[in-house]
């Protein structure tokens, strides 16, 4: 049970160190968060500071020693941190993946992978790393590897420091995932997938089947890419937008996408979660091809209702567990 005033607690500690040091290091409150988390991980103040502030830093630091956080109380302190680090320094397209999706995806990883503990589990385009941990603190498992992967220093930088804070032992990687990537082969890939097209340049470096038939939809190309890192049976659990299949080339797309997987599910996200239609999204999950990995003989095809309709929910939650049974297990 998740205590809120707890997370009010290292919400006011974290946010007040962060003005502190933002205001006596001249930058923004983002770089600054990442650093006090620093000064709380390692114990210590590590920047330069006059005394007062060192003073004030280590008056709010010392409260910490009175008080234990359970993960989530952490990430969700955090998450309020972070959120108002995208207001202050103004970033723009900075989102992150709602908690009631990421929850979702959570409890289909359980459904889907009962046993986590053994697995090898990364997120793609990790982002600020809060869709990844808090589908782990969904899960209450700890994969044997965890991998996120992130071209933006400054996003790598927040899910560092959200990932520690967690003592979550994820391995960053700045790159992008368009590109070859030095990981071990992956059990299960979650992914919120961005949206847009690719520029030519970023290309440059990258082997895949669709661009060079002219795609330049980024999501097409990120499962391409992913495809290859997914051990023979391993899964796919990805946020995708419910216009996934009506860009240019989604006939190529199908075709390569069907060549190496097999579509589990589409579950379309209830529409109160997105301001607009067009914004709204799906969690499609695909299984890699494989000597045991076969298809299955109905695809998991379902309009989520409001998750807070305490009727339907259970209903369909339901559904998926009696699909699950009769297909997965």
């Amino acid at each position: 049970m998740l205590r809120p005033d707890v997370i009010e607690q290292l919400f006011d500690i974290v946010d007040e160190t962060s003005m502190a040091l933002s205001a006596e290091l001249q930058t923004g409150y983002l770089h600054a968060m990442v650093e006090s988390c620093q000064n709380i991980i390692f114990q210590e103040i590590r920047q330069n500071v006059d005394a007062t502030t060192k003073e004030v830093l280590g008056k709010h630091y010392d409260a910490l020693e009175e008080l234990e956080f359970a993960q989530e109380e952490v990430r969700k302190a955090l998450q309020l941190a972070i959120l108002k680090g995208f207001k202050s320094d103004r970033v723009a397209n900075a989102a992150m993946t709602p908690d009631s999706i990421a929850m979702m995806v959570g409890y289909l990883l359980a459904k889907f992978m009962p046993d986590l503990n053994n697995s090898r589990l990364a997120d793609l385009t990790v982002g600020t790393g809060n869709f990844l941990t808090a589908v782990l603190n969904q899960v209450g498992q700890q994969p044997v590897a965890i991998y996120g992967v992130e071209p933006d220093q400054d996003l790598l930088q927040i899910a560092y420091i959200l990932s520690d804070m967690q003592e979550h032992g994820v391995k960053f990687y700045q790159q992008s995932s368009l590109k070859s990537l030095f990981i071990d082969p992956l059990d299960a890939i979650l992914c919120d997938l961005p949206v847009g097209q690719v520029e030519e340049e970023d290309l440059i470096g990258t082997e895949l089947e669709l661009s060079g038939k002219g795609v330049r939809y980024l999501p097409y190309l990120l499962l391409e890419n992913h495809l290859k890192y997914l051990k023979s049976g391993g899964y796919g659990f990805y946020i995708i937008p419910n216009d996934l299949f009506n860009q240019d080339f989604s006939k190529e797309f199908h075709q390569l996408l069907t060549q190496g997987a097999h579509v589990q599910a589409l579950l379309q996200l209830p529409e109160n979660l997105f301001q607009t239609k067009e914004e709204g999204k799906s969690i499609f999950i695909i299984q890699k091809k494989g000597p045991d990995a076969l298809p299955v003989p109905e695809i998991l095809i379902a309009q989520l209702p409001n998750f807070s309709d305490q009727q339907k929910f259970p209903q369909m939650l339901s559904r998926i567990e009696s699909w699950i049974q009769a297909y997965k297990n």
